[in-house]
């Protein structure tokens, strides 16, 4: 204190002011103590404060960790929320459709016993018609078993008439072949001879008329077998003309074949038609051949299961006008072909061909 003392006179303190200078020293080094101790504290408070900062920065981190889970949570709350409403409405529709069901269920049921009342009302009548339609039946079967003996009857007599309408023609074309072939046993040549051949024509005629309705005539007939019938026929020695009936006894065998497909015709077309093959046939064998050697005639039929063509040839001397516009014979061929609204066509090659080519 004495320095102090001196210092104070050197400084020009008085004596009387020493002690409140002390004093405030003393003040002063216990302020400077306290702003250390404070300082220390407020150092101690700054690092609480960083932590406290520190945890703060942690917990809104968790905070906003946590407030996004919660929006999510409000999210998928509200999404299970409009799940709910929605399953609510589909609950609702369905309790409508259910309820619509329900109504239309039991409209159904009403329509189907109304329909099986209809039902058995139309059972009632269909029983009482089928009773009805069952005595209709047995009076209707009483009324054909009489139209049938009636209609049987009625065809047999037809039958019977037809029998006899072909029987009267066949003896007409008899006794009309018998007078020709009188006639002709009193004519000199050359006359003898065109009766003979108008003679052969009638016996053709009376032969294809037998041929098509002695046996059972249909609408339509096949006609291969009917032609070889025929041929079978014309080949005979005996269905000759008297006159021609020795050359061809003497002359060599000539073949007559037919062949081809067993196309059929109409009966109104087989006539005219085997007709016309009989002449052609007839005309090869009486002039086809004069010098008496062996030849062939060959009928190929074509066309299946019509008919369309017929081919006639034979390898003979051939026609002298390949035309063959003046002979009765080929005049008879060419009237039948217009008849049957057919095509003829002559060829004179190694013999004659005669092609007959029928309306399509």
């Amino acid at each position: 204190m004495p320095g102090s003392h001196r210092e104070s006179s050197r400084f020009g303190y008085h004596d009387e002011q020493l002690p409140l200078i002390e004093e405030l020293q003393e003040r002063l080094a216990i302020a400077e103590v306290e702003l250390e101790q404070a300082l220390s504290e407020s150092e101690e408070r700054r690092r609480q404060a960083e932590c406290y900062i520190g945890e703060c920065l942690c917990l809104e981190s968790e905070l906003l960790a946590t407030l996004r889970r919660l929006r999510e949570a409000e999210f998928a709350l509200d999404a299970m929320q409009r799940k709910r409403e929605e399953e609510r409405a589909a609950f609702r529709f369905l309790e409508r459709r259910l309820l619509a069901n329900e109504i239309e269920t039991v409209a159904a049921v009403e329509e189907l016993h109304a329909t099986l009342e209809e039902l058995q009302a139309a059972s009632e009548e269909l029983a009482e018609a089928n009773r009805r339609l069952h005595q209709l039946n047995r009076d209707l079967e009483a009324q054909v078993v009489q139209r049938t003996t009636a209609l049987e009857a009625a065809l047999a007599d037809r039958d019977a008439l037809i029998h006899e309408i072909h029987h009267q023609t066949r003896n007409n074309l008899q006794i009309i072949s018998s007078l020709l072939n009188l006639q002709a046993s009193r004519l000199q040549e050359p006359s003898a001879s065109e009766v003979r051949r108008s003679f052969r024509r009638i016996q053709t005629i009376s032969l294809v008329h037998g041929l098509l309705f002695d046996s059972d005539s249909a609408a339509d007939m096949p006609i291969q077998s009917l032609l070889q019938t025929l041929c079978d026929q014309l080949t005979q020695p005996q269905f000759a003309p008297k006159g021609e009936q020795a050359d061809r006894a003497a002359g060599g065998k000539i073949d007559v074949q037919v062949t081809g497909s067993d196309g059929t015709v109409t009966l109104n077309t087989a006539g005219p038609l085997a007709l016309m093959v009989a002449e052609l046939v007839g005309n090869a064998l009486a002039h086809g051949f004069p010098e008496g050697g062996g030849g062939r005639i060959e009928i190929m039929v074509q066309g299946e299961p019509r008919l369309e063509r017929i081919i006639v040839q034979d390898n003979g001397i051939g026609l002298n006008q390949p035309t063959g516009r003046r002979g009765l014979g080929l005049l008879l061929v060419r009237s039948l072909a217009r008849q049957l609204g057919a095509q003829v066509r002559f060829e004179r090659s190694h013999g004659t061909l005669v092609e007959i080519t029928l309306p399509r």
